[in-house]
């Protein structure tokens, strides 16, 4: 249960600090790219924390059916692929052009981190949605409904 509390803190912080880069970076600084790649990551961390929290409330069988589950990791996986698509095009921009971090409106190193951490909570989600995939009872699927009357 330790290791899952520590799971609750640290997606915390993820979905807190990408809320608040997304308002940061798009209101105050106008660099809406790694706003909307902040928001992504704050979104697929803020879903991390509510697996870790219904899990640790054992409270995850009864909130959510396998598919739900299972959507959630698709959900996963493609803020993986994409920001790993995104990433390595970032990178890319960054060695070509040799652009400095400042300013920031048009900083490819934070589009580059941002879209970096949506490739980390993207991955995240996937690898905890697919453990907590594990904990569910095929069996409990194919057993008889006491609500059923036989005639």
């Amino acid at each position: 249960m330790l290791r899952t509390k520590i799971h609750i803190a640290i997606s915390a912080i993820g979905a807190i600090l990408g809320l608040s880069a997304f308002i940061c970076f798009c209101i105050v600084y106008a660099n809406i790219e790694a706003g909307m790649w902040a928001l992504l990551s704050g979104i697929h961390a803020s879903l991390t924390f509510m697996l870790h929290c219904h899990y640790l409330k054992e409270s995850l069988h009864v909130n959510f059916s396998r598919k739900a589950l299972q959507y959630l990791g698709d959900f996963g996986m493609v803020g993986f692929v994409s920001g790993t698509a995104l990433t390595l095009f970032y990178l890319f921009l960054e060695i070509y052009y040799k652009a400095d971090i400042l300013p920031i409106q048009t900083s490819i190193i934070i589009r580059m981190i941002w879209s970096f951490m949506m490739l980390k909570w993207g991955l995240l989600l996937y690898i905890f949605t697919k453990k907590y995939l594990r904990t569910y009872n095929d069996h409990q699927l194919f057993s008889e409904n006491p609500n059923i009357k036989e005639t």
